[in-house]
């Protein structure tokens, strides 16, 4: 009875003679696996079975040594782990084997060796814990809907099947836009939802969440990002933010015309000064003289050219009357100015003798005793 690791490995061997590369084996855990350095490179999916490998440089073939996988828990024998292998991509080769039940324990040390034919030393060998290499599925059923704040979006999801794990789990969430940068964004253990903000408005995502254990109890390996779920975030504007503002707007602006309204007058006056006219600074111009600048600047009362007013004194004139005749005395009033007011003003002077008066003697004398 021929066994199924054996018929794998007669089929990669096959491959390599023929030319023909195999289908890849473990390729997806091998990327995932990627940061491991110890060899073999382990794994387990459900804590009840563990999966080791390792890649080569030599293409499978007659011609390449057998190698053997050994294992062993503590205190126990080593035991022999049937290897298969086949072609990896150009010359290169992986070796692989999946370890029986009873050697997948947890908490319990694994201890595993790769030899080479002897006398060679071991060509590979390491020591783990099963708890410490799991490697679970994606998450499943994931979904993204808007959020109620600006930009945002939720993305829920339900855990893999890991019993026992599922409140011990750790995810990330990631959000990529066409064309743009994806964003990670980390979740603490236990959630299964994650609301995502400030993220560009009326944008269409791509979301996907990945999975590990917490590293408390259990540790391990990111799993493969799940399936994409696709949504739009909503616009940059909430519509009714946008209505209450245009609101207040509007009613601002109305509180603004009705306060302009009310001090139109002293706004006119700052804004466009009225030009003077005559009637308000030659008071009674129109009103008393008709526009008559002459007479108001004669007669005006107040005006600013109004001649000074006038002191008028008594003045007397004495003729002595010629040639027999009485004489006569004339008087008349003298108008004196207010500056010329506490000064004696004496005046005299000749007046000119027709010939019918000729022989009199005019005589006038001004006194001032102001």
């Amino acid at each position: 009875m021929v066994g199924p690791a054996v018929l794998l490995t007669l089929g990669g061997l096959l491959a390599g003679v023929g030319g023909t590369a195999a289908p890849p084996i473990f390729e997806e855990e091998a990327s995932l696996l990627s940061q491991e350095l110890q060899l073999p490179k382990c794994f387990s999916r459900a804590l009840h079975d563990l999966n080791c490998f390792w890649d080569s440089d030599d293409p499978p073939g007659p011609g390449t040594p057998p190698l053997r996988l050994q294992f062993r828990l503590e205190g126990d024998p080593w035991q022999l782990c049937p290897l298969a292998v086949a072609p990896r991509g150009g010359n290169g080769s992986r070796y692989w084997c999946s370890l029986p039940p009873n050697a997948t324990i947890a908490f319990v040390p694994l201890e595993l060796r790769v030899l080479p034919p002897p006398p060679a030393p071991p060509l590979y060998q390491r020591t783990l814990y099963l708890d410490q290499v799991v490697l679970l599925g994606p998450p499943q059923n994931v979904s993204a809907v808007p959020e109620g704040a600006r930009g945002g979006l939720c993305v829920r999801w339900q855990p893999p099947p890991s019993p026992y794990l599922e409140s011990s789990l750790a995810y990330e969430v990631t959000l990529q836009a066409a064309g743009g940068p994806p964003r990670t964004v980390g979740v603490p253990p236990g959630r299964r939802e994650q609301r995502v903000g400030a993220l560009p408005g009326s944008t269409r995502f791509l979301a996907r969440v990945r999975a590990r254990p917490d590293g408390l109890s259990y540790s391990g390996f990111w799993s493969a990002w799940s399936g994409a779920a696709t949504a739009a975030t909503g616009p940059d504007v909430d519509p009714v933010t946008l209505g209450l503002s245009c609101l207040l707007a509007a009613l601002l602006l109305g509180l603004g015309v009705l306060g302009l309204l009310g001090h139109r007058r002293a706004l006119q006056e700052k804004l466009w000064p009225p030009v003077p006219g005559p009637e308000r600074e030659f008071e009674g111009l129109f009103s008393a003289y008709g526009g008559n600048f002459q007479l108001w600047l004669c007669q005006g009362v107040g005006a600013p050219w109004a001649p000074p007013e006038l002191d008028e004194l008594p003045s007397a004139v004495e003729e002595v009357g010629g040639l027999g005749g009485p004489p006569v005395v004339m008087s008349h009033r003298h108008s004196v100015t207010p500056e010329r007011r506490g000064r004696i003003t004496v005046m005299s002077h000749r007046h000119s003798v027709t010939p019918e008066r000729r022989g009199r003697i005019t005589v006038m004398s001004h006194r001032d005793t102001r």
